[in-house]
């Protein structure tokens, strides 16, 4: 651990939150995983559940009840930037001394390859693959959302095409709609839930899961929350052995 390492450091895994009781279930198997996955590190992390929308405790309120002066990072259990990193998290981030944020998944080649296996199950030769996430306004996730389309591309070694279910365009029920060849769209979304059930609603040919449950997905959200760690100076490469 770096000498400058302090004792304790709390690690908010805050997910969006759904109304969904398999897709709950899910994020808390993940907030499992990445406790467990993570015991073995030479730094001490204490885990807390947040959300920033749908469920509770909302993360301003579980920031605002850590102990005054332990240094906090809240790891975005999200997969692009959005609205909730750049505003509801930044914001509390902001509002809390000694509080960071880590990344959301965005474009990891890990994901990429996950996202690419899942598709491999179901793709055709005539079918037109889209990778279909969840949707942002914000260029900086849609984006993030091209870079990893680009990346399952390359490991499929076909063009993949981006769809939304909401945010932005084009939406995942238009392209199914005006396609010329059947459709296999790639969920590049966490969990069950809403815009899972609206993919299916779809009418696409071929549909894959949501990303969990995959303890690759884990370590992903570990990849993250490790560079955040190295960033904050509170782990350095010796404490991931």
């Amino acid at each position: 651990m770096s000498p400058a390492a302090p004792h304790r450091i709390h690690i908010l895994a805050a997910s969006h939150g759904t109304d969904n009781p398999r897709g709950q279930q899910l994020i808390h198997q993940l907030r499992a995983q990445l406790e467990e996955q993570s015991g073995a590190w030479a730094v001490q992390l204490e885990w807390h559940e947040a959300y920033v929308d749908v469920q509770e405790p909302a993360l301003p309120q579980v920031l605002e009840q850590l102990p005054a002066g332990e240094p906090a990072i809240v790891l975005p259990l999200l997969v692009a930037d959005g609205v909730h990193t750049t505003k509801d998290i930044a914001s509390a981030v902001a509002a809390r001394p000694n509080a960071s944020a880590a990344s959301p998944l965005g474009a990891l080649p890990q994901l990429a390859q996950v996202l690419a296996e899942r598709a491999e199950a179901h793709l055709a030769e005539d079918q037109q693959v889209v990778l279909a996430a969840a949707g942002t306004r914000l260029e900086i996730g849609q984006q993030q959302i091209r870079k990893l389309a680009g990346l399952v591309a390359e490991q499929l070694r076909r063009e993949v095409s981006v769809a939304y279910c909401a945010g932005a365009n084009p939406r995942a029920e238009e392209v199914v709609a005006s396609a010329s060849s059947p459709v296999l769209l790639i969920s590049a979304l966490l969990a069950d839930g809403y815009f899972q059930d609206k993919l299916a609603s779809t009418g696409a040919a071929g549909l894959t899961s949501p990303l969990l449950p995959d303890v690759t997905i884990a370590q992903c959200f570990l990849v993250r929350l490790e560079n955040a760690l190295h960033e904050a100076g509170f782990m350095s490469l010796d404490d991931e052995e």
